[in-house]
């Protein structure tokens, strides 16, 4: 553990070349990423709730549209809600007045609307106030989370091929957007030459996370999601791999389509990353620890990273030599759950025996242990 002052750090800075060089590398465009992760799905507006369907009767069209968006703002902040949230604590949800909602909302866009002269039917976008939003559940103290996950790579397989056919309806279903709207993103495998061996093996589905950590390292996915839906879409497995568990589980309708059984697995997967990530931000912590880093653009890269983290509150460097730093970092929630979300954006925490490491995730510091 070092402790360097602040008049040695700016010598230290200086006689790098460091300190009149930071300008310039936070100005370099960032470096292109392998073309699998360039096809990840882009990021999306998570305060953006759509395709809210309103509809109303009254004296008039206009207090008919009236009380059509009267119903659809609490309908919008409940999916809003559900969306950050994990199961169990979706009978905490405050119930709002309209003023309140009101306060919440930024804008809000109209499609499809019709109207008569007494009804008043549309399918409505809301935005919300992303801070409006994070200042409402911190205060009615909600564990919530809004970080992203890496995306998950699903594999559909219908049931009986036992292999990943990207004709199929079933992995046709898995391309619509509207399964982008969680917090995790999905991407499907590109089933070209790279992939074609491990895709076609005859019991895939029966594949553990060994076997396909070649794939999960191409898309840089953290988890892989095998789908395996019957013909008639009327059931779906899904089997959730990581490099540390495997689960499974099951389901099955009456009447379904392939895609009620993707948002089924989806709201599942999600699931699963909300009861893990969700943070209560009246638990703080801190801890001290020693970061390692190749060069000094990646000693930007971290420190960017770590201002982009919302469960990180703020931080303080201590000390900084040629490939180590030193910092002090206060965060909201557990310490297990920082490590998960400081892993989203690509940084590695480890902690052996009360001794916490930071570094770029898939690299090492070339003083590293």
């Amino acid at each position: 553990m070092m402790r360097i002052s602040a008049f040695c750090l700016a010598g230290l800075l200086v006689a790098a070349g460091w300190l009149c060089t930071v300008p310039a590398l936070a100005a370099q465009a960032p470096t292109p990423a392998p073309a699998a992760v360039q096809a990840a799905p882009a990021p999306v507006d998570l305060f953006t709730v759509t395709g809210v369907r309103v509809d109303a009767t009254a004296e008039s069209a206009t207090t008919a549209r009236d009380q059509a968006m009267l119903q659809g703002r609490p309908q919008a902040f409940q999916k809003l809600f559900r969306r950050f949230t994990a199961s169990g604590v979706w009978g905490r949800q405050p119930q709002l007045q309209d003023n309140q909602l009101l306060r919440l909302v930024r804008s809000f866009e109209v499609a499809n609307e019709r109207r008569s002269t007494t009804r008043y039917l549309a399918d409505v976008t809301f935005h919300f106030n992303a801070a409006a939003v994070r200042q409402f559940l911190r205060q009615a103290g909600i564990p919530f989370t809004e970080a992203r996950s890496r995306p998950a790579l699903v594999i559909p397989i219908v049931a009986g091929a036992q292999s990943y056919d990207p004709m199929s309806a079933w992995a046709a279903a898995w391309r619509d957007p509207s399964l982008q709207q969680g917090l995790v993103p999905t991407i499907l495998p590109a089933s070209d030459a790279q992939d074609i061996e491990l895709l076609n093996k005859p019991d895939l589905a029966q594949s553990d996370w060994a076997s396909l950590a070649p794939l999960a390292r191409r898309y840089n996915a953290n988890e892989i999601v095998l789908a395996i839906a019957g013909e008639d879409a009327k059931s779906v497995q899904v089997i959730e791999l990581t490099a540390q568990t495997r689960s499974a589980a099951s389901f099955a309708y009456a009447q379904s389509t392939f895609l009620a059984d993707a948002e089924a697995v989806m709201e599942k997967v999600n699931e699963t990353w909300k009861t893990r990530a969700s943070v209560d931000y009246g638990n703080r912590g801190r801890i001290v620890a020693d970061v390692s880093f190749d060069s000094l653009e990646d000693w930007a890269k971290i420190r960017a990273q770590l201002g982009s983290t919302r469960a990180v509150s703020d931080y303080d460097v201590l000390g900084l030599a040629l490939h180590e730093a030193e910092i002090s970092l206060s965060f909201f929630g557990r310490p297990e759950q920082l490590r998960d979300t400081l892993a989203q954006q690509n940084l590695t925490l480890t902690n052996s025996g009360g001794q916490y490491q930071l570094q770029l995730g898939g690299t090492t510091a070339a003083n590293a242990p």
